[in-house]
């Protein structure tokens, strides 16, 4: 039986509630998707404060114990989760011991949130493999080592009052033990320890996450063009023949907004985040 991890939350949280103002941590032995438990959160508590306005009691059945009104961040930690969600609807498993799933809500105040993802890869990158370059990232939202997938990201944003809650996913496998999802089948499988060994689920969070917090603190005055040089130096998909919907060609990196570049037969195309799927590889790019 799987032995309950020490996350070792109350020093991890004394480090990143400062970066952080009313950070929350919570660690779940157990839960079906970090992501969708936090965004449910935040929709429950806004569809309360609606009700609210209308003078009736909808608040008392609010989830978790919360405040209503509570929008502060949340680190939320599940150690198994059994449904985890990707982009396009694909699947993310994990193992627990093996995985390392998580979610961070905050509040942010951004007017384009183009190139997030990218940022948030970028810091996440530097973090664990701050010396090298092993650890790639793929437009718009994995990150691979040595070319087979190692995680990914999912971001969501929802309605919060005058403002918007972003919900960041990280999923990343951590040892061999990991289960590969459905998504990873054509990408082969990686795991941390092949670059740091015996890292643990716990030690590859607290690697990551100040990185993370200043990262996503930075963003609404920043963007994503304060990062442009940082992804490019990890970018996978840079010089290589690429599929991206209906189109193919080569890649040829990113321009300030985070949206992915491709040089086809037809001149230089630009593809934005959205629901494209990129595949490495084409059966014709039509160069010389």
């Amino acid at each position: 039986m799987q032995e309950h991890q020490n996350w070792g939350a109350e020093a991890l949280w004394l480090e990143l509630e400062p970066l952080l103002p009313g950070l929350s941590i919570e660690v779940l032995a157990r839960a079906e998707s970090t992501n969708a438990t936090l965004v449910e959160r935040v929709r429950r508590d806004e569809h309360a404060t609606a009700a609210g306005r209308g003078g009736g009691r909808a608040g008392d059945d609010r989830p978790y114990g919360r405040r209503l009104h509570d929008l502060h961040p949340c680190l939320l930690i599940a150690e198994h989760q059994t449904h985890g969600r990707g982009r396009q609807g694909r699947s993310w498993h994990s193992t627990a011991g093996a995985s390392l799933t998580f979610s961070l809500s905050l509040p942010l105040e951004v007017t384009d949130w183009s190139g997030l993802s990218l940022v948030v890869g970028v810091a996440i990158a530097e973090a664990l493999d701050p010396d090298g370059r092993r650890l790639q990232l793929k437009w718009p939202n994995d990150l691979w080592l040595d070319d087979r997938k190692l995680g990914g990201i999912l971001i969501e944003t929802v309605p919060a009052g005058s403002s918007r809650m972003a919900v960041v996913g990280v999923g990343l496998n951590i040892s061999d033990r990991a289960k590969v999802a459905d998504s990873q089948l054509n990408t082969g499988f990686a795991c941390l320890q092949e670059l740091v060994a015996d890292i643990t689920p716990p030690q590859a969070l607290a690697r990551l996450a100040p990185a993370l917090v200043k990262a996503l603190a930075s963003f609404p005055g920043d963007g994503f063009g304060a990062w442009r040089e940082r992804f490019e130096a990890r970018d996978l998909l840079r010089g290589q023949p690429i599929t991206a919907g209906t189109l193919e060609g080569i890649a040829a990196g990113v321009n300030d907004r985070g949206e992915l570049l491709i040089d086809t037969p037809h001149g230089r195309q630009t593809v934005s985040g959205g629901e494209v799927s990129v595949r490495l590889g084409s059966a014709s790019t039509g160069q010389g």
